[in-house]
Parts: C-alpha cells; structure tokens; sequence
C-alpha cells in the first residue's frame, strides 16, 4: 500500500508522508526551539520548521476536509466522532495564523519567543494527538476497547 505525501502542498520542501507530517515538523520546530542558544543561524531554522509545520497543517486540513477525506468518511461511518473532528479542524484553522504570526515576530529576540513558541509546540502535539485519537477511534468497532 502506497502512503500519500505533502508533495504538491505549496512551501513543501520535500515529501514527507502525510500520517507522519505533522508529528515529524512539530518535532523539528521543538528541536530548532531546544537548540536557540548554540544554532548560530537559529532565525532561518526557525523560519524552515515553522514553514514546515504550516505545510503538515495544511496538509492535513487537506486530508480532513478533501473529497473522500477524514470528515466525509467520519460522517458517513462515525457520526458518534463528528463534534470532536468539527473541534479538530477547528483547532488546525486556528493553528494556521499562530503559525503565520510566529514565522513574523521570528526576528525579535530569542529569549522573548521561547514561551510562545513552546506553546504553539503544544498546542500543535494537541491537534495530532487528537487526529489520531479520532482515527483509532474510528476504526475501532464500539465496545470492541478496554
């Protein structure tokens, strides 16, 4: 089975599949964050991991609201899942300009964006962390858990 990529999504530098996309740029950006004192071009890392996590958002609104996507299939076979994938997309949409804002204020000083940008790692771990809640959740028969 052939997994899809981000290749086509535009600002992505290079395929990546897309189950893992979001968890691997939140991951980079974590890592350019932990490394700001000692990475001497730490903007411009700073710049590609945001860039890089906005193309795993992307993507996977994509992949949400896309013909054949998450919500359709949810709709269709999970209607019990629809208030907590509606609260998904929402919080990825929402997700989208913090990432924007974060990429223009990358300028200023190092100290003053750790705390908002340790916060928007959060908050994108949440988001992943709910999809593939959702997707285990989906495809697990009721009362087939604990």
């Amino acid at each position: 089975m052939t997994t899809p990529f981000a290749a086509g999504v535009p600002g992505s530098q290079s395929p990546r599949p897309w189950s893992e996309s979001l968890f691997a740029a939140t991951a980079q950006l974590e890592a350019v964050i932990a490394a700001a004192p000692v990475i001497d071009p730490w903007c411009a890392q700073l710049q590609a991991a945001l860039r890089d996590c906005t193309v795993a958002v992307q993507y996977h609104l994509e992949i949400l609201d896309g013909d054949d996507g998450m919500k359709e299939h949810i709709t269709r076979e999970e209607p019990r899942l629809i208030s907590r994938l509606d609260r998904l997309d929402a919080a990825l949409k929402r997700l989208l300009p913090e990432l924007r804002d974060a990429g223009q204020s990358s300028a200023g000083s190092t100290r003053a964006l750790i705390e908002p940008l340790t916060h928007l790692v959060t908050e994108l771990h949440q988001a992943d962390d709910d999809e593939l809640d959702i997707l285990y959740e989906s495809l697990t028969p009721i009362g087939s858990g604990d």
